[in-house]
Parts: structure tokens; C-alpha cells; sequence
């Protein structure tokens, strides 16, 4: 018995320092590191023509928006041929004497005639801005779309003895593929003379501005109907957005008459003008400019 109870206790206390000996050899737990951190993403950001282009490649709206002013247009045209003292020209105007001359319709050429959209579609694939040199090459392609309705509309005033003038902020260098392009999709383009009317075609034509175009066609034609997509198709308007507007309200009584909008939410004057037309200033500044405009 005494052998048993001294060996238990030697067991005892053998057991004992086992486990104290386990406890203090046991790793001790140290803290999580920190989390790594955050990856930037390499996702590309979206890009500011996208749900625009998709509007004007997509959507019902859209035709329906451009049919419905080219029907207006037409509508129209009766009542500005049968009044010699009708002009749509505020140039015209001002020179006066224009009653007796043969009548034209004024039209611009992209976004107006021509759709340029997949142009805009591309640059959106290759996360691209607007350049001279791939708006060039897509010109040299003649592979813009009619805009719907201006083909049923410019066939119909040249029917009725009306002259269709083109005037284009188009390059002089582009003329040639802007009339292959054209004439490709079945639009008229009269012979013996210039009715495709580019910038700088004429030193005195540098300028975006197509006020002495306008200028040039009033002194040899009624210019009964103006058409385009930007204000500055209709009247010089390089002012801010409140003064565009307001030239807007100044001429209201010609819209859908004289004047015939097409709509066009891909670029423009309108967009120029939210940066005060500093094209030099760098892409993220011009963006932080325009959302200026945001009214909430």
C-alpha cells in the first residue's frame, strides 16, 4: 500500500510538471496583421458619350425626333415658297433684296444629313477623345448614315425647284469624301456650282463660324429654310449658356417654321460653352467645368 501511494504521487506530481512544461513551450497566439491595402481598381471609367451615343444608335426616340423636325421642315416648305418676302436668313435680312431670287434650303452636314455616330462609338471602345487626324480618316471612309427623314426631305424641296446647300464646318480637304458620301446615300447635290460650302474653302472661311457662308449663299439664293443640329447653324452663338438660351427665346417665332433643330446630345457649341470654348484645357479640368451646369 505504501508502495502504491508513493508511486500515485510520484505520477501526480510527474503529470503535473508534464503539462506545465506543455503550457510553457505552446506557441503564444500573436495579433492578425492588418489587412492589405485596397487594390486601385482597373476598371475603366465610363465614358462621358456612352449612354448619348447609345440614345442615337438605339432608341425610338431618337428617329422619331429627327423624322418628326424634317416633317415639320417639309410642312412648311409650301408656305415659304408661296411668300417672296419669306427668308430664314438673318443675314438675308440685313442685305435686303431678296424677294425676286431663286429659293435654297441651308442645311448642315453631320448629325443634321450625315450620322456620324459610329465615329463616336469607336472613340467609346478605344476610351478616346475627339482628334482632327481619326475624325479625318472616318471622313475619308464616306461611311456615315443618313439622319432619318433629311433624305425624304431634301429629295422633296429639289423636286419642287428648291436648291439643297450644304454648309459644313468639315474641313476643305474632306469636301471630296463629304460629297462621295453624300451622293452615295442619294442626297442632291446640284451641278455648275459650289453647294457644298467647308471651312476654310476661302481664306475669309477659317473660322467655325458660318456666318459669311450664310452671307455668301443669301446674295445668290431666297434662303427659305435653315436646318441643323447646333445654334450656331442658324446665328452666330459662341455667348455663354444663359446668352445661347436667350437668342433661343429672341427667335422663337422661327423654330419648326423657318428653323428646323435636330437633336444631338453627343457634342456641340452647348458643350463648348460650359468651359468657356478652351479646348487646350486638359480633359479633367473641361469635365469639372461642365458640371458646373448640374442644377439640383
Amino acid at each position: 500500500m505504501v508502495f502504491r501511494t508513493a508511486l500515485t504521487s510520484t505520477g501526480l506530481v510527474v503529470l503535473f510538471f508534464t503539462v506545465v512544461a506543455c503550457k510553457s513551450t505552446a506557441p503564444i497566439a500573436q495579433p492578425l496583421p492588418p489587412p492589405p491595402p485596397p487594390v486601385a481598381s482597373t476598371e475603366t471609367p465610363a465614358h462621358d458619350n456612352f449612354n448619348a451615343v447609345l440614345w442615337v444608335q438605339t432608341s425610338a426616340e431618337y428617329q422619331a425626333l429627327t423624322q418628326q423636325a424634317y416633317m415639320a421642315a417639309q410642312l412648311a416648305l409650301d408656305e415659304a415658297l408661296d411668300d417672296p418676302t419669306w427668308t430664314a436668313s438673318v443675314e438675308q435680312e440685313r442685305l435686303g433684296d431678296f424677294a425676286d431670287l431663286p429659293p435654297a434650303v441651308v442645311l448642315d452636314v453631320d448629325e443634321t444629313v450625315l450620322d456620324n455616330s459610329a465615329y463616336q462609338a469607336r472613340l467609346i471602345r478605344d476610351n478616346a477623345r475627339y482628334a482632327s487626324s481619326s475624325w479625318a480618316a472616318w471622313a475619308e471612309e464616306a461611311a456615315a448614315t443618313e439622319v432619318a427623314g433629311a433624305l425624304a426631305y431634301t429629295k422633296e424641296a429639289a423636286e419642287r425647284g428648291v436648291t439643297v446647300v450644304y454648309i459644313t464646318n468639315r474641313k476643305a480637304a474632306e469636301e471630296r469624301a463629304t460629297r462621295k458620301n453624300l451622293s452615295a446615300l442619294g442626297f442632291p447635290l446640284a451641278e455648275g456650282e459650289d453647294i457644298v460650302l467647308t471651312r476654310s474653302e476661302r481664306p475669309e472661311w477659317t473660322s467655325s463660324d458660318k456666318t459669311p457662308r450664310r452671307e455668301d449663299i443669301a446674295r445668290r439664293y431666297r434662303i427659305v429654310q435653315l436646318v441643323g443640329d447646333n445654334l450656331g447653324d442658324f446665328i452666330e452663338a459662341e455667348g455663354t449658356p444663359a446668352e445661347r438660351k436667350a437668342a433661343v427665346t429672341r427667335y422663337a417665332d422661327y423654330w419648326g417654321l423657318r428653323w428646323i433643330m435636330l437633336p444631338n446630345p453627343t457634342y456641340g457649341n452647348w458643350e463648348g460653352a460650359l468651359f468657356g470654348r478652351d479646348y487646350k484645357k486638359p480633359a479633367a479640368q473641361q469635365r469639372s467645368d461642365k458640371t458646373l451646369g448640374l442644377r439640383y
